[in-house]
């Protein structure tokens, strides 16, 4: 859809295996460094992401994430005005690993999920209102950004924040180890799982240095877990988000692919990108083998990770100042995503 007014990023938070906030993970990600750990599930030992905390019981855990999380993204306002903030969460599992660890499952079958993770997440951000909550596989994320982004472009709310959130749970870890899907010593491909807490502080003020040019969300019917082989829908719903943005392709200053280390996906997905760039595919960058794939929140947890990134002296020195980045997911259930994120212009630059 074209935004009827800009939405720009007004802060960014992040919390994930390469650091517990959003400089710590490009510095990480500048080091070269794979903080990979190792979960063990029915008798098995399976690489994993973990969350650098010191705390082991799964609420302690999150609600030491979600602090750190919410002070990074609202460092500065005032306490009345997050009191209202609206909230927008992507969550593939949101609140089962309590859940699990509660043995709620067997106890309480009633028991929700979803208000456990509501629960946290309002405590954590001091917010009063209800969130919305969306659960669209590895889109969710990107999802709940959708959203927010939507409404302030129309103007039905001027600020808002986008959260993306994934905390450990072994039962998606046992769901995904069913289906012969998770990488281990012997398998270079497959999924290698971890956790996250990101999101960004979405404003129609302008003062920053990145926005959302546009956000396109599809569902690709061909399979419950691929998408089309050929790719197809895929590059639709890309060159769709380009013409929301309207932009050509050759605009693209860098793409981060969804890489999810799963050949159907990563074969439709090259096959997409083929298709809207032709031989003139852009630099790539993907991070999952970085921070681990965080499922519902590898939107925001890739997004805050890499524009961290790209504001590094660093990074810029080595590969200088992309302008505009196609941003791209591929989720179970068809879901796909396409993000287009702008560097704003410098005060008294060019356009």
């Amino acid at each position: 859809m074209n935004a009827a007014r800009p939405v720009y990023i007004k802060r960014i938070g992040h919390v994930s295996a390469l650091g517990l906030s959003a400089a710590e993970a490009a510095e990480s990600l500048l080091a070269d460094k794979t903080p990979l750990s190792e979960c063990e599930l029915l008798g098995e030992s399976w690489p994993w992401f973990a969350l650098p905390l010191a705390e082991e019981n799964w609420t302690a855990r999150t609600r030491r994430a979600l602090n750190l999380l919410a002070a990074e993204l609202t460092a500065g306002e005032a306490p009345d005005l997050l009191n209202d903030l609206p909230l927008f969460i992507g969550s593939s599992a949101h609140g089962t690993g309590e859940i699990e660890t509660l043995r709620m499952i067997v106890t309480d079958p009633s028991h929700s999920d979803v208000a456990i993770l509501d629960r946290e997440v309002r405590l954590a951000f001091g917010c009063k209102a209800a969130p919305w909550m969306f659960a669209t596989a590895c889109t969710s994320g990107l999802a709940a950004l959708e959203a927010a982004f939507t409404l302030i472009a129309h103007g039905e709310i001027d600020e808002a924040l986008a959260l993306g959130i994934e905390f450990g749970c072994k039962t998606t870890l046992a769901g995904f180890a069913s289906l012969g899907l998770l990488a281990c010593a012997e398998q270079a491909n497959g999924l290698i799982l971890g956790e996250a807490a990101a999101g960004l502080f979405l404003t129609a003020q302008p003062g920053s240095d990145w926005r959302i040019a546009a956000c396109r969300l599809c569902i690709d019917g061909h399979a419950a877990t691929m998408p089309t082989p050929d790719g197809r829908p895929i590059a639709a719903n890309i060159a769709a988000a380009l013409g929301d943005a309207q932009l050509d392709a050759t605009a693209i200053d860098l793409v981060k692919p969804h890489r999810s280390s799963l050949s159907g996906i990563d074969e439709s997905e090259n096959a997409a990108l083929d298709f809207v760039f032709g031989s003139g595919r852009p630099a790539e960058i993907s991070l999952k083998r970085r921070l681990g794939h965080t499922l519902g929140a590898c939107g925001p947890a890739e997004l805050t990770a890499l524009l961290a990134l790209l504001d590094t002296p660093v990074w810029q020195t080595r590969h200088g100042f992309p302008r505009r980045i196609l941003f791209n997911l591929v989720g179970f259930a068809g879901s796909t995503a396409a993000l287009i994120v702008e560097r704003c212009p410098r005060p008294g630059a060019s356009a």
